[in-house]
């Protein structure tokens, strides 16, 4: 399977960045290297499974067939597997593929590539890991009945064919692990997916309260995660930010609206209230069992911090300031200053660099490599702004 077909199937899934990372994860070379070792081969079984490679090779279509026969007579997966025979065919035809490379011995990439297509479109199927794994043992007979013959065939003793049985069944073991653990991660990246959404209605119906669009947290978290990769930071740490960054604001809530939607200065008084949101924001989140509502509330407390220590609520300096703070800081300036507030007009794309550089400055409010990194992807971050202005999502 080339790597370009293998990307297709995992966006064809609706798989997140996140999710696609994860399964990415599992065809690591450390990793492969290791389920190998596991396996192990002695130089014995090598020959052994070498003088039935024909045979076998020759037997995948019908064990394929064979198997997925037994899976559409499962009641509760009948109706669904002979409802698209055009992904049955698919499969059956994989399962075939996967027989004949399981013979060929070279257990790389491409290889295990296949086993977690395999895992991906039972999940599809909705056929269950319970059984998917009950069914494991009708599959491992099957296949263990045509080696029995092919062994015959080709005249090997009954200890060497036993031998050979083992191997193969210790194989079929680790492969269906491992498709299992594809479906599994597939079922994680649903869950995932739908609590990012439940995620963005939330902190939007918090926005509404300050902004007519609330596209203003859609920006902010599109600009951090442009930022982040600037960084160097990997993609579920992107992924991560891009739904934990609009959480930032959560703790205006909290707010009286006389001192929200007020149009002009604060007073003394009034600013320390308004400060209060990246506390209010921080106990809303911090208890949540959520990885992502966890780092919101890192960003709700820490997202006014300045590098030299200026900032609140807790002065914190440098790298006290916890990375995504640092990170959102620069996103969340930059946003407010090209967009009108209810206390301030829009300013230009220039005017606002021109005082991120000069007033604000790295060292002072910023973090010197998110201020390089915002730099870097300027043209990006200026790119996602005008799009979600003009269509409401960054890749418009």
């Amino acid at each position: 399977m080339d790597d370009i077909k293998f990307r297709e199937i995992l966006k064809d899934c609706g798989l997140s960045a996140n999710g696609i990372s994860i399964l990415n994860n599992l065809l690591l070379e450390s990793h492969i290297e290791l389920l190998n070792n596991i396996i192990n081969f002695s130089r014995d079984d090598i020959d052994n499974l070498a003088k039935i490679k024909p045979c076998m090779e020759n037997s995948a279509n019908e064990i394929s067939d064979a198997f997925y026969l037994r899976l559409a007579g499962i009641e509760g997966l009948r109706g669904k597997l002979n409802a698209d025979t055009k992904l049955l065919e698919q499969l059956k035809l994989t399962n075939a593929d996967y027989l004949k490379s399981l013979f060929e011995l070279n257990y790389d990439e491409n290889y295990y590539k296949n086993r977690i297509a395999v895992g991906l479109a039972h999940n599809i199927f909705g056929i269950s890991p319970s059984i998917y794994i009950a069914i494991y043992s009708y599959y491992n007979n099957l296949v263990s009945s045509f080696i029995l013959k092919c062994c015959q065939k080709n005249g090997l003793s009954l200890v060497d064919t036993l031998k050979t049985v083992n191997s193969i069944q210790k194989k079929l073991t680790i492969d269906t692990t491992f498709a299992i653990e594809s479906y599994y991660k597939k079922s994680i990246d649903d869950f995932y997916k739908i609590e990012q959404a439940s995620f963005s209605q939330l902190v939007t119906i918090a926005e509404y309260r300050d902004e007519d669009t609330g596209r203003h947290i859609l920006r902010v978290s599109n600009f951090a995660k442009i930022i982040a990769s600037e960084l160097g930071m990997d993609k579920i740490y992107q992924e991560q930010l891009l739904h934990a960054a609009p959480m930032h604001d959560i703790g205006k809530v909290g707010i009286p609206d006389k001192i929200l939607l007020k149009p002009g200065r604060f007073t003394k008084e009034e600013f320390e209230i308004m400060k209060s949101h990246c506390e209010i924001g921080h106990n809303i989140l911090k208890n949540s069992e959520s990885q992502t509502l966890k780092q919101g509330a890192i960003i709700a407390l820490s997202h006014h911090e300045n590098f030299n220590g200026t900032g609140y609520p807790k002065g914190l300096k440098g790298e006290e300031i916890p990375l995504e703070g640092r990170i959102t800081k620069i996103a969340d300036v930059f946003d407010a200053l090209v967009n009108k507030r209810i206390y301030k007009p829009a300013f230009t794309i220039d005017e606002t660099i021109k005082i991120i550089r000069d007033e604000m400055k790295p060292k002072e409010a910023f973090d010197p490599d998110c201020f390089n990194a915002f730099f870097k992807g300027l043209d990006e971050i200026i790119e996602v702004k005008k799009n979600i202005d003009g269509n409401g999502h960054p890749d418009a």
